[in-house]
């Protein structure tokens, strides 16, 4: 079934439960034993109307963030980091092109990657700064009624199989020494790029990564965000892959959990099942609580009916983290087996959980972003403490 525009949540799921079904199943299990990511996949879920019913018609420049959240939840389900960080990348060039894409050529490029019928990826990070994005040294100058860009991305998920790239850069056609606020973005086609051999990885096999070496020239409609608002731009994409990651981590955390559950009510040990003892069932306990909060979190977020970029930085870090303690505790308690790669898949999640606090911003950066969003109450100090201090004494200078 294809949900209708403009559609429910409950439609959404439904939609959802028919689209996830065995197909996807198996062309997850295909690409985890290849380490290659399946374009046909998101094909599918486009053609399927999994991103037109998240996005709405063409124009509209906000997810229904209630959506994004059961689409991250779906993709956490399939317990392949490598699946599901692929898909949201996609989604998340959907976001920057949706909002900042403002002519013919770029908002094509945006309907037929929500159809299905093209694939997006981002190149942002570089070996000079990873995720300092202000520091980026990719340069795109005018000439010839266009832009030449020029630069080396190193980490570029999906850009094997991708046919477009939104490429952050610096545009240098003022002055070529600065390094702050010229950053802008643009849509680069990977039939003019060089996209080098993928990256053998720790986790997240099917994700394809590689380097992108640009030396081209596009046409003037491939600007996606001008000089000064790239990293508006960066920054509205990185929200919704934040957001996803959160979601996903919550699925594939209550799935793991769900699993070492049924592990421990089956495996009995000094005469008892692993859940009568009590120190075990006590920290399955204690993460099936954070789990369950982290879920409601999110579901808090997207009640707010829009996104909201310091929520989806804290959301994400947090999930990142409690998620790789899950599936370390999940790991520890299937002893011996959950070591052993072709027993279980603990060890190939425990794995691809470790992406998590790495894709889509560190644990320092998010928490830069939340701490610069903080708000000191120096009323509540004075009353308090009885020292009234003026707030400039204590400014930061963050």
């Amino acid at each position: 079934m294809t949900a209708s525009i403009g559609a429910g949540i409950d439609d959404y799921r439904e939609l959802l439960d028919d689209v996830f079904g065995e197909r996807i199943v198996t062309w997850t299990a295909e690409a985890e034993a290849s380490e290659r990511f399946p374009r046909k996949l998101i094909e599918h879920l486009g053609s399927s109307g999994v991103f037109r019913g998240k996005w709405g018609p063409a124009g509209d420049q906000h997810p229904d963030v209630a959506k994004l959240n059961e689409l991250a939840f779906r993709l956490g389900r399939l317990g392949s980091a490598g699946i599901g960080v692929g898909v949201s990348l996609h989604d998340s060039a959907i976001a920057i092109l949706r909002r900042f894409g403002r002519s013919d050529h770029l908002r094509t490029i945006c309907e037929k990657a929500v159809d299905g019928e093209t694939v997006l990826c981002i190149g942002a990070s570089e070996e000079s700064g990873g995720s300092d994005l202000q520091i980026v040294e990719t340069e795109v100058r005018t000439a010839r009624d266009g832009f030449e860009v020029r630069g080396i991305k190193k980490f570029v998920s999906l850009s094997p199989i991708a046919d477009h790239i939104m490429v952050v850069a610096r545009g240098v056609d003022g002055d070529p020494a600065s390094r702050h606020g010229n950053v802008l973005v643009i849509a680069v086609p990977t039939t003019q790029v060089q996209v080098q051999a993928p990256y053998r990885k720790v986790g997240a096999g099917p994700l394809d990564t590689a380097a992108v070496h640009i030396d081209t020239w596009v046409p003037a409609d491939h600007l996606v965000a001008r000089a000064g608002t790239g990293l508006a731009a960066i920054s509205w994409g990185l929200a919704h892959e934040r957001m996803s990651i959160a979601g996903q981590v919550a699925s594939s955390c209550q799935r793991v959990l769900g699993v070492t559950h049924a592990r421990m009510l089956q495996r009995r040990q000094f005469g008892a099942t692993l859940f009568e003892h009590q120190a075990l069932r006590m920290r399955m306990a204690d993460l099936q609580a954070r789990v369950d909060l982290l879920r409601h979190g999110l579901n808090g977020i997207a009640a707010q009916g829009r996104l909201d970029l310091r929520a989806a930085a804290a959301v994400k870090v947090t999930a990142a983290r409690l998620g790789e303690e899950v599936l370390s505790e999940c790991m520890h308690i299937f002893g011996g087996s959950g070591y052993l790669v072709d027993e279980t898949p603990l060890g190939r999640w425990w794995r691809d959980m470790k992406l998590a606090r790495v894709g889509g911003g560190t644990d320092e950066v998010l928490w830069e972003l939340v701490a610069a969003a903080m708000k000191p109450d120096f009323d509540g100090y004075a009353e308090t403490i009885g020292s009234p201090t003026s707030p400039a004494k204590y400014h930061s200078g963050l």
